[in-house]
């Protein structure tokens, strides 16, 4: 029996109409897109929704199915156009949406509760009991992060029969989806936006204790190799996954044709329980599309050793050779593989181990083969046009890199050039009919559609030339240039009858007419068009009279740092922190932190960690013994566990659950939150907005803090401070060694581990928020936290005197933030409130 019984979709991106004919034409089951806006992908040329129902239309026809990203957070005011884009998605007939926001996905869900709604990565999905609460807003399918092992994925399939999708090509990110804070730390440009800078595709610099570390060439150090998964699409299978997912929306069309031509190839071999693999010469041609060097990511498992290769962030294609020699018309090169062909018009580029600086390169005008002796690699003198290139830049040892082949390039676009339908449906016929009466034919595609049509005849009694089922056969299956090709065909003629050619042909164009009129998009009806209207109706805001005191929290991440919160007291009879924090590299560290807040009459919270993946509940339930008055909820596991196990305790949603709307919050409060802190994705109008819809007196806004940018399962301390795979041989560097990445600027960002050996950077410069305090006191909010990060203990006093004064009306917020400015050696910036 094959393990693909129930084959895995095959789900292909497209960010304009050549990928999308790339997809359909290599054998996509599904193919993603976003519209002009609310997408992922910014920068993708993408789809109008006016084009939808023509996009729709050229799927359905070809049997593919279209699902449409709308996977991004939602600010509160943006709530009424996407409800109207979700009308206009559901009217068109999408099979799905893709859905980053929570809130929004409840909404769909509402509005259309026959619109298929998957959970998108961004929704940073680990672990079965997110998953599960999911599941309640209307969440169809779910797509898993991409950190996830096949035994991580085995785990959650075996607790949550929630539908699975899983990335199994392309690029890989090297922070979580929906985690990743960076590109808005450092330009405003958020990638829970769709406006992902890519920084993780800079180069870095390692100081290790102050010093650089020198890394000779390896200078991308948060710069993953590509996913290529084809050789795990039978394990993929085995598991139940239902989806597998290329990702590739800003990728042309031709790496959209050749990915989803191996992965189409891989899912039949699975299905017809035949080994797969690809031969040296397509393992080339997959490279050549688009690679920066292929790894499995983390579907096998961690090792921090084989996801970074260091030495360029950018597709480079296949590997030619090595420079051995320059010659006056180009450069000799020792070829390392005999099937890595280069001829002229090939696209080259020479790698001297700096990609960031002006690399050499061009188009190969001629192709000279060197004389070699038996059994010695091959060379070749490849010439250029004359100035293309700069010889005095290219040096002996540069390795050559293949980074366009046209030749492929022609091949990959003759798949798609017709509209001619890969795959076909099958029909099975039935044909009845009786002298004297009319003749019917009724025919029932692989999908289940059914029509019947027939002639009113009558039938006449055959004396030569019956109705038989050769003759049927022969008329009714010529389906030619159709979607269909002919299945059974079933006979019920009581006695001969004769049927003239032109009327079964006939009989034929009709039925295929209406079998592919079923094919086009079926509307999803709006239930409750008013359903957001309705929803903010329910949501109670209270009046803003007069607010109670204002509290400030504190969140410190070692012990020197609670000792100076605990032991400090305001000048001028000002109060204490109401609350401390704990964000501990070691969970197990929080019972006595919580002993120590006791002891000196301080209400403690205690921080969960970003991340929770199967078997990984007990990092929870240490945080459930120890007891702390609150809790800092960060995903939706720790809201499942702590309102299961510990009812008593008051549990606070921290940044990392994405709050950037009035519905989102309504939800999280409903489901046993005291308070929300908003998303940091969020400019000042964009906060007020949000802040005057949902009661305002349960947020909690961060005041202070230096920005979380990636927060990774990658561990870069393993990585280049060790030579371990994961956290049992890698010796540990993280507890021995202070460690910054250096930017291109020369900005020191903070790099700290947690009890995950997950890895987070931060921003080097703190973000205050201190100009817009009083502005948030007149909104309503009266909870406020400053965050620390490796503040001294002089400067953790320093800053509570300053952000206590100005909470209490003593100082102002801009004189504060200037004051700021200066104590910092770095300043402080307005960061992500700021207007751009």
């Amino acid at each position: 029996m094959s393990i693909c019984a129930a084959p895995p979709e095959l789900l292909a991106p497209a960010g304009d109409w050549q990928a999308l004919r790339a997809a359909v034409a290599n054998g996509a089951d599904a193919v993603y897109f976003g519209l002009s806006e609310f997408n992922a992908r910014h920068r993708a040329h993408n789809f109008t929704l006016e084009e939808l129902p023509q996009v729709m239309q050229f799927l359905h026809e070809r049997r593919v199915r279209g699902y449409v990203t709308l996977n991004t957070l939602i600010f509160a005011d943006e709530l009424p156009e996407v409800a109207r884009l979700v009308e206009g998605i559901a009217a068109a007939g999408a099979d799905a949406v893709i859905v980053q926001d929570l809130g929004l996905a409840a909404l769909i869900h509402r509005l259309a509760p026959t619109l298929p709604i998957h959970g998108s990565t961004q929704m940073t999905l680990t672990e079965p009991a997110g998953i599960e609460w999911v599941r309640g807003l209307g969440v169809d399918r779910v797509i898993l992060a991409r950190e996830l092992s096949l035994d991580d994925i085995q785990a959650i399939r075996q607790a949550t029969s929630v539908p699975v999708e899983v990335f199994v090509h392309g690029a890989l990110c090297v922070a979580y989806s929906g985690q990743c804070l960076t590109s808005e730390a450092l330009g405003g440009r958020s990638a829970n936006r769709g406006q992902c800078a890519q920084a993780c595709r800079l180069p870095y610099e390692l100081v290790v204790d102050g010093v650089v570390r020198d890394l000779g060439d390896k200078a991308y150090l948060l710069s993953p190799k590509d996913l290529a998964a084809h050789d795990l699409v039978a394990d993929l299978a085995r598991l139940g996954v239902v989806s597998l997912k290329i990702e590739g929306r800003l990728k042309s069309a031709e790496y959209v044709a050749m990915t989803t031509g191996v992965y189409r190839r891989a899912i039949d071999a699975c299905e017809s329980n035949e080994p797969f693999a690809l031969n040296r010469q397509q393992q080339l041609d997959l490279a050549q599309s688009f690679s920066r060097g292929f790894s499995h990511g983390f579907l096998a498992g961690i090792d921090h050793q084989e996801l970074v290769e260091g030495r360029f962030p950018k597709s480079r294609g296949v590997r030619i050779g090595t420079v051995v020699a320059k010659t006056r018309a180009g450069a000799i090169v020792r070829l390392e593989d005999d099937q890595v062909a280069v001829r002229p018009g090939d696209g080259v580029v020479f790698d001297e181990g700096h990609p960031e600086q002006d690399e050499q390169g061009g188009r190969v005008y001629e192709v000279n083969e060197q004389p070699s002796e038996p059994r010695q690699p091959r060379s070749a003198e490849l010439v250029f046009g004359r100035g293309s290139v700069n010889w005095n830049a290219v040096s002996i040892g540069a390795l050559l890199w293949k980074t366009d082949d046209p030749a492929l390039r022609r091949r990959l676009e003759r798949t798609y050039a017709s509209d001619r339908p890969l795959r076909r449906g099958v029909i099975g016929l039935r044909v009845w009919g009786a002298p004297g009466e009319p003749l019917f034919v009724s025919g029932e595609d692989d999908q289940g559609r059914r029509a019947v049509v027939s002639w009113p005849g009558p039938l006449q009694a055959a004396r030569k030339h019956p109705l038989d089922e050769a003759l049927a056969r022969e008329q009714l299956g010529r389906l030619g240039d159709t979607r269909y090709e002919l299945g059974s065909v079933e006979l019920e003629l009581p006695q001969p009858v004769m049927a003239p050619k032109s009327v079964l042909n006939d009989l034929r164009r009709q039925l295929v007419a209406e079998l592919e009129q079923q094919q086009l998009p079926a509307r999803h009806a709006i239930a409750q068009p008013d359903a957001l209207a309705q929803w903010r109706r329910k949501i109670e805001v209270q009046p803003r009279a007069e607010q109670p005191a204002s509290q400030l929290a504190v969140l410190v991440r070692n012990e020197q740092q609670l000792s100076a919160v605990l032991q400090w007291r305001p000048d001028d009879a000002l109060p204490r922190p109401a609350m401390v924090y704990c964000d501990y590299e070691d969970v197990r560290r929080y019972r006595d932190a919580v002993r120590q807040a006791r002891d000196h009459g301080m209400p403690v919270g205690l921080a969960t960690l970003r991340i929770i993946k199967p078997g990984e509940a007990g990092l929870l339930r240490h945080i459930v013994r120890a007891e702390g008055d609150a809790v800092l909820v960060r995903n939706l596991a720790a809201l499942a566990l702590f309102r299961a196990e510990a009812p008593q305790c008051e549990l606070v949603g921290d940044y990392a659950l994405n709050v950037a709307n009035d519905l989102t919050a309504d939800l999280l409060l409903e489901a046993g939150l005291a308070r929300i802190t908003p998303s940091y994705d969020m400019n000042w109008n964009q906060f007020e907005a949000f802040a005057r819809r949902t009661p305002s007196g349960r947020l909690e806004a961060v005041v202070h803090q230096h920005l979380p940018m990636f927060h990774m399962e990658h561990c870069v301390f393993a990585a280049v401070l060790s030579s371990g795979k994961d956290w049992r041989d890698c010796g540990r560097p993280c507890d021995q060694h202070r460690v910054e990445l250096r930017d291109r600027a020369g900005a020191p960002l903070p790099l700290l581990a947690d009890t995950g050996c997950r890895n987070t950077v931060f921003n080097a410069v703190a973000q205050s928020a201190a100009e817009y305090l009083p502005s948030m006191q007149r909104l309503g909010l009266r909870y406020f936290r400053v965050e620390l990060l490796r503040e001294t203990r002089d400067e953790t006093c320093a800053l509570l005197q300053h952000y206590t004064r100005v909470l209490a009306g003593l100082d102002s917020g801009r004189g504060t933030w200037r004051q700021l400015q200066v104590l910092n050696q770095l300043g402080v910036t307005r960061g992500t409130l700021q207007l751009a």
